[in-house]
């Protein structure tokens, strides 16, 4: 698979600190020394697109494109706007999917199991924990997402807490799972989560058939149990109907 590198900043050129001057001034900066090509097929560097706008509709536009791509978003930068490391501002901001969530609803998943962290994940002993819902026609769980970011380290912690009581050796036989989401370590069927997505998928890999777009944990529901969680047919559902 060819690769390309898409540069989008530039903060430093032949000795000369670029950090201080206007996003508008890195940018010229950034095109004049990248190599040309009228086919960018055959680019290597390419500078990514950028438009001005003035008007919140067309930012809109360019949004709903980028998302009509599979794309995250988009990122607007003031024009004048400095670079400043390590700061968050409004020189530029992210505007993301999950600011335009095309599901309105959240889904109770099971925790099946997980997976050991790395970095600064093995402080918690997990960097990503595998979700499913109920499949009450086969009378089996089916994944929908890992998830491996959204939490904050209070929720690790807790999740870890609550999965080290329920280590199981084996796979629990009413767990469907492709090989690609397997898991480190399998947990009994006890632990139920609230769920949020942007969007729900066609999923090759996840056993519903389906899979959740940047899930991000809500909270934990004590309250319900393993057979209280999302029914494969509601996620259905709510594929269906959410917000073209």
């Amino acid at each position: 698979m060819p690769l390309k590198l898409f540069a989008f900043e530039l903060l430093y050129l032949n000795g000369e600190n670029f950090i201080k001057k206007p996003f508008i001034e890195r940018r010229q900066a950034l095109e004049k020394i990248t190599i040309k090509n009228n086919n960018l097929n055959e680019q290597i560097i390419v500078v990514d697109h950028q438009e001005e706008v003035d008007k919140e509709e067309r930012l809109e536009e360019i949004f709903d494109s980028a998302i009509a791509k599979k794309l995250e978003g988009v990122i607007a930068k003031k024009i004048d706007g400095i670079y400043q490391p390590g700061a968050r501002g409004w020189n530029w901001i992210k505007y993301k999917r999950s600011y335009s969530s095309k599901i309105n609803d959240t889904i109770d998943c099971l925790v099946m199991g997980y997976d050991f962290g790395k970095g600064k994940r093995t402080d918690f002993g997990m960097g990503a924990f595998l979700v499913g819902v109920l499949d009450s026609k086969n009378e089996k769980f089916v994944t929908v997402a890992k998830i491996g970011t959204g939490l904050t380290d209070e929720e690790w912690k807790e999740l870890k807490i609550k999965s080290e009581k329920l280590k199981i050796k084996e796979k629990p036989a009413n767990y469907s799972v492709d090989k690609q989401a397997e898991c480190d370590i399998w947990i009994s069927p006890k632990i139920v989560v609230e769920i949020k997505a942007d969007e729900i998928s066609i999923s090759p890999t996840h056993t519903a058939g389906l899979a959740l777009r940047f899930p991000r944990l809500e909270k934990f529901r004590d309250d319900k149990k393993p057979e209280d969680v999302t029914s494969l047919q509601e996620l259905q559902k709510m594929q269906a109907v959410q917000v073209k």
